[in-house]
């Protein structure tokens, strides 16, 4: 019986610890990207945007795991664009001090006098995603 107690009580023991309250998924999302842009480049187009660095509660983030890049082609004013994934980069930066804050993407399926817009999506490694960062829009070269 002794033994029993003592065991009991070792296990009750290892199970405390701090324990924080639940955190609402709200709060764990990435912020939006920052500064996302759009350029035309020999290659094609080059959207670039600045990593976000804390989760939509505020905290301090270390599981961001990826971007993905939407691409819709420019339509009339006051019509809503039709994104469609076009892109993703993959961080491998997670456990790096200094993690890569400038990010870049180049869109080498474009066709000559088409207007397009940009946005950008942070992921975590959990599969929680942010709001979308930019649009941006640019002209790629002149119609032919």
């Amino acid at each position: 019986m002794r033994r029993a107690v003592a065991i009991a009580a070792l296990v009750w023991l290892a199970a405390c610890g701090h324990k924080s309250p639940p955190t609402a998924p709200e709060l764990v999302r990435p912020e939006a990207p920052e500064n996302v842009a759009a350029i035309v480049t020999p290659d094609g187009i080059r959207v670039s945007w600045l990593r976000p660095q804390r989760y939509t509660g505020g905290g301090r983030m270390n599981d961001l795991g990826s971007f993905t890049i939407e691409r819709a082609t420019a339509v009339g004013e006051g019509q809503t664009p039709a994104f469609r994934q076009v892109g993703t980069v993959t961080l491998e930066d997670q456990n790096r001090f200094r993690k890569e804050r400038r990010l870049e993407w180049i869109d080498k399926d474009v066709t000559q006098g088409t207007r397009y817009v940009y946005r950008v999506i942070a992921l975590t490694l959990d599969g929680y995603h942010s709001a979308p960062g930019g649009p941006v829009a640019v002209s790629y070269g002149a119609a032919p």
